[in-house]
């Protein structure tokens, strides 16, 4: 084998992997049997790894990560902030690998959470599009504050180890107005 090459898609139910063998010029693509020469569920598992260590708080971390492994030398990451989710040869997603909808999208930025203007153009279509309020990254209280709640976050992400406090919107409607804007598509 001259190369692995393994994709994930972080996902909030989880996550989606799919990938491919490179020998010489042949594609050898293989599903997640016993004949597998490497684990995809260690790649998976260090890949998560790599996701919360990337975590910067405000920015956020990745959304799909494509791993390169070369038997003769060292391999590489290229990540990305967008969904790569491949269709069948009909044109319809592989079971387990359509696109996240709002929500999905809502209980990723809950973990790892962004402030307004690190979510993505195409992020915020998705809500706008599905009505949904996403949780936002509060620099000044290193915070995420959704559907008037605020939690810690730390260097890793959210802290659901700690009980969320209650916001009152009347005493901050400078972070509320920021959200509505990208919402109804203001700038």
């Amino acid at each position: 084998m001259d190369e692995v090459v393994h994709v994930l898609v972080a996902m909030a139910s989880g996550s989606f992997g799919y990938g491919h063998k490179l020998s010489g010029d042949k594609v050898i693509y293989k599903g997640r049997t016993f004949e597998d020469d490497f684990s995809r569920d260690a790649l998976d598992k260090w890949l998560k790894e790599v996701r919360v260590l990337a975590y910067s708080p405000g920015r956020g971390t990745w959304t799909s990560a494509e791993v390169h492994v070369l038997p003769d030398r060292p391999g590489y990451i290229r990540v990305s902030d967008e969904e790569q989710l491949p269709r069948m040869s009909d044109g319809s997603w592989f079971p387990g690998g359509k696109p996240a909808n709002a929500t999905a999208w809502a209980q990723q930025l809950l973990a790892y959470p962004r402030t307004v203007d690190n979510i993505p153009a195409w992020m915020w279509d998705i809500f706008r599009a599905e009505g949904v309020t996403p949780p936002i990254y509060n620099p000044e209280f290193k915070s995420v504050d959704w559907k008037s709640q605020r939690r810690p976050v730390t260097d890793r992400g959210t802290d659901f180890s700690v009980e969320p406090t209650i916001i009152d919107p009347s005493l901050e409607p400078g972070v509320l107005s920021r959200i509505s804007k990208r919402l109804f598509g203001s700038r």
